[in-house]
């Protein structure tokens, strides 16, 4: 169970470096979705949220021990529960350093999978980079493009999907023709 669950937490967390790098270099979004939840919102608390997500991202790719697989599935049931929110309130979430793009129920689900991915490799256990880079060389690189694809086809997921979702439905439907 461990190696069927170490590609799938390698891009939860592959998610969360892109998202906080994201975060770092572009914090206004996420500072105006805090905002709308009567958050602390300032900049540097945004900026300290994407440092620790990078962190905990790294710290995932290399060793995802049970406490960090855990604190990945927290992380990811927080992101669910502020997508899920926010998409109420039809605010942008500030998602990768987007100040447009919408919050939306589908990153909510999105981001409770990945809880369930993280949360379920804390149980059974995940490899780390170690285990990934000790493949034969041929299986070693497919394994490590498939997460690299893995992780984009996610943040595509989170940062486009939602906005297609509603360029195809009907006008305040919410769903599709």
């Amino acid at each position: 169970m461990a190696a069927a669950l170490t590609p799938l937490l390698a891009s939860a967390a592959g998610v969360l470096l892109v998202a906080g790098a994201a975060k770092l270099r572009s914090p206004g979004g996420a500072s105006a979705a805090l905002q709308t939840l009567g958050l602390p919102a300032a900049r540097f608390v945004v900026r300290g949220v994407a440092a620790c997500e990078i962190a905990l991202g790294v710290a995932c790719l290399l060793d995802p021990s049970t406490v960090i697989a855990c604190l990945v599935a927290a992380i990811y049931a927080m992101f669910a529960l502020v997508a899920l929110l926010l998409a109420h309130r039809s605010s942008s979430c500030g998602c990768f350093g987007d100040p447009e793009m919408p919050a939306s129920p589908m990153q909510s689900v999105l981001s409770l999978m990945l809880s369930v991915v993280a949360l379920t490799a804390a149980i059974a256990g995940a490899h780390g980079s170690a285990w990934m880079l000790d493949r034969p060389i041929a299986g070693g690189v497919a394994l490590i493009a498939a997460i690299a694809g893995s992780a984009y086809g996610l943040v595509l997921a989170y940062t486009r999907l939602p906005a297609a979702w509603v360029a195809w439905a009907p006008s305040g439907s919410g769903s599709p023709r």
